[in-house]
């Protein structure tokens, strides 16, 4: 094998390696991203139903303040997740993109190993004799 035959396959394999790596990557990340987030909407709603149990046992003015403040973490559990889900989208958007652009590398380079390969074949060819 050639050296530039060896460059190129050693790029390939570097490239498609890379591929491997970035879905990989993906799926871990966006779990725990998401792990993340249900672990915080998680922790507003047990503080949401505490501040609940407290405002049935409140004089009714304190009460609406209470219930305000529950809406208020309820209103903030939900925003969470919207933007969670939105820089999720982001986050897998750009994602794609790289994958995108590591697959096409690898098949570039697959082309271009084919293409060594073959004009490699064609110089050791035996030629052809004309009498």
């Amino acid at each position: 094998m050639t050296k530039p035959q060896t460059v190129l396959e050693t790029a390939r394999y570097d490239a498609q390696e890379l591929h491997k790596k970035i879905s990989t990557d993906i799926a871990k990340a966006e779990t725990a991203t998401w792990a993340d987030v249900k672990a915080v909407q998680a922790s507003i709603n047990a503080l949401g139903q505490t501040m609940k149990t407290l405002a049935a046992d409140q004089a009714d003015d304190v009460k609406a303040g209470i219930n305000a403040a529950v809406t208020k973490l309820e209103e903030a559990g939900k925003l969470v997740e919207d933007k969670a889900v939105a820089a999720k989208d982001g986050v897998k958007h750009a994602n794609a993109a790289m994958l995108e652009s590591a697959h096409k590398a690898a098949q570039s380079l697959s082309a271009a190993v084919a293409a060594a390969r073959t004009k490699l074949a064609h110089a050791i060819e035996p030629k052809k004799v004309i009498e």
